[in-house]
């Protein structure tokens, strides 16, 4: 180990890494095992951020540091024409592209089974080695399927990794959607898309406490299911098929303990009648012509309830 910076002691060398760039501690890294071995022994004392980001032409893992610039690693099954290489767990072929390490995986280890799980799950391992990740984000899109990108999110859970936002889709397998929900819960901002035809017998949502929380289709869920998100501050709903009265129960839950909730957004199925969903509340005035009906909760918090034309009901926190 003949590099200058690997003479120092730990101390001093320690205290130098907090300086450098994301990108400069992996190219450090890449010098040698024993380098590898070195910086890893700091990674408490680097923190940084990372994005998983699953695209149709390959996934991104981002680094970034406070104010630093960030660093990609770009995983593709398109053939590099480069003498560098780079190891994760195993040695693959690699460039430089500006601030992007582009990687080639072959189809020995990232076929069309295993999509991108293989290459996602090496990357992530081998950053945790060298960093102490402060916050995870994932968004799966195109090539990995739910059921491969559940295990990447449950691995991060299982190492006590921060999740920020997850953005991923329904698999349409009742098993699958369950396990989903439960690795979701510990996110700060949650994205769902996709429909499915089948309810999920789910009911830890009392457990959520997520900045944002969105499922676009939501036609499964109950209405004791949605009153128990109350501790979600932002939530939008597609889809919801409840009637009057079953928005007049969360209603009813929610001032009771309106945990806490900032803004509500629901798209309803049916028709909605804003006299039937106020029902029992403490009214206090009425507005729009009677669109918006504002009422006061039991802990004397104040929230209003909008009906739209397209049957969206809004419910705000008054600021």
């Amino acid at each position: 180990m003949s590099f200058p910076l690997f003479r120092l002691p730990e101390v001093a060398l320690e205290e130098v890494i907090k300086r450098f760039s994301p990108k400069e501690i992996l190219f450090l890294v890449q010098l040698s095992l024993q380098s590898r071995r070195r910086i890893s022994r700091h990674r408490k004392s680097y923190n940084v951020k990372i994005k998983v980001d699953d695209e149709t032409n390959g996934s991104f893992v981002e680094i970034s540091r406070d104010r630093q610039k960030s660093f990609k690693i770009q995983m593709t099954r398109d053939i590099i024409v480069s003498d560098t290489s780079w190891r994760f767990q195993r040695v693959v072929t690699a460039k430089i592209r500006n601030d992007t390490l582009v990687s080639y995986w072959n189809e020995r280890y990232f076929d069309i089974y295993l999509d991108n799980k293989t290459a996602i799950q090496e990357v992530l391992d081998f950053l945790m080695e060298i960093f102490r990740i402060k916050e995870i984000s994932f968004k799966f899109k195109k090539s990995c399927e739910t059921r491969y990108a559940l295990p990447i999110v449950e691995n991060c859970i299982s190492k006590k990794v921060k999740l920020g936002k997850l953005d991923w889709s329904f698999s349409g397998r009742q098993d699958i959607d369950e396990r989903l929900l439960i690795a979701s819960k510990g996110a700060s901002d949650l994205h769902i898309r996709k429909y499915i035809d089948l309810p999920i017998q789910f009911y830890d949502f009392h457990l959520f406490r997520m900045d944002r929380f969105v499922i676009l289709d939501a036609s499964w869920m109950t209405d004791k299911q949605i009153a128990d998100l109350r501790n979600c501050k932002r939530i939008e709903l597609g889809y919801v098929c409840l009637d009057d009265w079953d928005i007049n129960d969360i209603l009813l839950e929610w001032m009771e303990n309106p945990g806490e909730l900032q803004k509500v957004r629901m798209c309803n199925y049916q028709n909605i009648n804003i006299d039937k969903v106020v029902n029992g509340l403490n009214v206090i005035r009425i507005e729009e012509e009677g669109r918006k009906h504002w009422f006061i909760a039991d802990n004397g918090i104040r929230f209003s309830a909008t009906v739209t034309a397209e049957d969206i009901i809004v419910i705000e926190r008054e600021t």
